[in-house]
């Protein structure tokens, strides 16, 4: 397992886990931010294409303003043509060499938050944790309709981006967004590579009017 957040030896501690073994570890997470986590098995590659990654946010001494947070990790699945013996779809290594995704999705599901999205509030302090796992393509995020108010890139909490509307997080990479939405309605969220949008990189921000009922048919909870 290889957690970005920590500031050890990997060569003592990142080491293959065989079957019916063990190992333990722990480590102090000195940056804030937000970082990736991994199996660090060769071929890396192949394990996070089939979903062995995580999300790790880690705060700072004195707390970030309130605000409504979510977190999204944007990674893609290479799949063959072909099912297995218990009918699920391979990964397709020729695929991912080729960087030839057949989903780019937020939180493991292609479109989910397209087609469920999520309820918020217009004029609140959004504070998205974005991660972006790949294993091959940048997250070039973007939320149409929307200006961010900062943007800590890979969570630093100094010199943040102001007032921007595209900033890229790298593969294996994580930064933090804050932003406000000033009316209701739907504000899509992209990575603005489209290609990867039109994949399933993409997902919607419902900010509801004053008394509009929230969870309703089509939404998240």
């Amino acid at each position: 397992m290889d957690f970005h957040a920590a500031e050890i030896a990997p060569s003592k501690y990142y080491v293959n886990v065989m079957p019916n073994d063990s190992l333990q570890y722990s480590f102090i997470a000195r940056v804030p931010g937000a970082f990736m986590y991994h199996c660090g098995t060769a071929p890396v590659a192949m394990h996070i294409a089939n979903g062995m990654y995580g999300a790790l946010i880690v705060d700072p001494a004195k707390p970030r303003p309130p605000a409504k947070e979510f977190v999204l990790v944007q990674s893609e699945f290479y799949l063959s043509r072909n099912l297995g013996p218990d009918s699920a779809r391979m990964l397709d290594w020729e695929k991912l060499l080729g960087q030839s995704p057949d989903h780019v999705v937020f939180n493991g599901r292609a479109g989910q938050y397209a087609t469920h999205p999520i309820d918020v509030s217009p004029g609140e302090l959004l504070r998205l944790y974005v991660v972006n796992a790949g294993p091959n393509r940048t997250s070039a995020f973007h939320v149409v309709g929307g200006i961010f108010e900062r943007v800590f890139q890979g969570g630093s909490q100094a010199n943040p981006l102001v007032g921007v509307q595209t900033v890229d997080v790298p593969v294996g990479g994580g930064s933090i967004f804050e932003v406000r939405l000033r009316e209701p309605g739907d504000y899509p969220f992209v990575t603005h590579a489209f290609a990867d949008a039109t994949k399933g990189g993409v997902g919607v921000l419902r900010a509801l009017a004053a008394g509009e009922a929230a969870g309703g048919p089509g939404r998240a909870h």
